[in-house]
């Protein structure tokens, strides 16, 4: 009986955590920006005024130039395009660019398995103020 009540316990805490939990982010508190962005389940989420083909130039260019992070592929579709990569550690980092309107695209970050906010801000800073 106490299994199955730690084993329901546990999953319920697993399923908040992934599907309930946003904390939002404020990007650049130090230049006194708005914009802000989202942590959702381990992935960051922000806004980029700009068209993908040009986030996806940058993107990878400031990875390139990133110590300690090696670009290792990326995916190109009809309304996203996913850039693979792997820090040291060998976690991975996955960098998706979403058109949502003209000139406007959103941009989610991963790295590792359950997500690394403090990282995931570090690159969003390089790549959009690399635009």
């Amino acid at each position: 009986m106490k299994l199955k009540a730690t084993v329901l316990s546990l999953l319920a805490l697993i399923v908040a955590f992934f599907s309930g939990c946003t904390t939002p982010v404020a990007i650049d508190p130090m230049t006194g920006q708005q914009q802000t962005a989202q942590y959702q389940g381990g992935y960051f989420y922000a806004p980029l005024a700009a068209d993908t083909d040009a986030i996806f130039q940058a993107t990878i260019r400031e990875m390139d130039k990133m110590g300690g992070l090696l670009r290792t592929g990326e995916i190109h579709k009809n309304n996203y395009i996913k850039i693979y990569a792997r820090v040291v550690g060998d976690k991975e980092v996955v960098v998706r660019i979403k058109q949502v309107a003209a000139g406007e695209s959103e941009i989610r970050i991963r790295v590792g398995a359950l997500g690394d906010l403090p990282y995931s801000q570090v690159i969003f800073a390089k790549i959009r103020d690399a635009l």
